[in-house]
Order: C-alpha cells, then sequence, then structure tokens
C-alpha cells in the first residue's frame, strides 16, 4: 500500500499521517495486490475536507466529505471506501459463480450429448 498525503491550506502532520495509516488498514484486507491511495486535506471556511482515492489495477474508488473535524471527515472516507469496495468485490464474486455455473452445465449437457451418441 503506497500512502500519499497532500494538505492545501493545511499542514498534514505526522498525527494525520499515522491516523490515516492506521485506518487504511481497514481497507487493506480487501486486495491481494499492491495499491496506492491519495488522500488530500484541505479547508474552507470552518469546515475541514478529506479526499480519497484508492487506486487499484482493476478499478479506482474515491470518497470526499467535509466536517468540522478532520478526523471524523477521514473516518467516513474510510467507512464509504470501504462500502464502495465491498459492493465491488461481492458483485464481482457474484458474476464469477454464475459463469462457473454456466460452464458446469454446459459440460454437462456436452457430455450428454456424448454419451448418446456413443
Amino acid at each position: 500500500m503506497n500512502i500519499k498525503i497532500t494538505g492545501k491550506d493545511l499542514k498534514a502532520t505526522e498525527a494525520i499521517k499515522d491516523y490515516v495509516e492506521k485506518k487504511l488498514e481497514r481497507i487493506e484486507k480487501y486486495f491481494e495486490e499492491d495499491f496506492d491511495v491519495n488522500v488530500t486535506i484541505r479547508t474552507e471556511k470552518n469546515m475541514q475536507i478529506a479526499e480519497m482515492h484508492v487506486i487499484t489495477k482493476a478499478n479506482t474508488y474515491r470518497a470526499v466529505t467535509e466536517h468540522k473535524d478532520l478526523y471524523a471527515s477521514i473516518d467516513k472516507n474510510i467507512d464509504i471506501l470501504e462500502g464502495q469496495i465491498r459492493k465491488a468485490k461481492t458483485k464481482r464474486d457474484r458474476i464469477n459463480k454464475e459463469e462457473s455455473i454456466k460452464i458446469k452445465e454446459t459440460t454437462l449437457v456436452i457430455n450428454e450429448e456424448k454419451e448418446v451418441e456413443d
């Protein structure tokens, strides 16, 4: 996991970096391959905005939230990203399962046809 944290109008302190790394461990379990994470933190008026991009070979996931507390904004982003990743993984698994069932059915039909011919 490669993490890049950028601060606009706000300095990304070590505490923020450690917090983001700790929270991203929740997402790490969903991926077998290496992935990149781009985190941008900024302030607008009295709101703290955190934007996260998770980039893998297959997909890109994005979450942007704003809150008065930066840590709450980061937490909300992690929840959003985890939901997106879980949804995509479930969808991919369901498609793969349906394809494998179709292949098995086709193989059974072909085998039955061969037996009838013999």
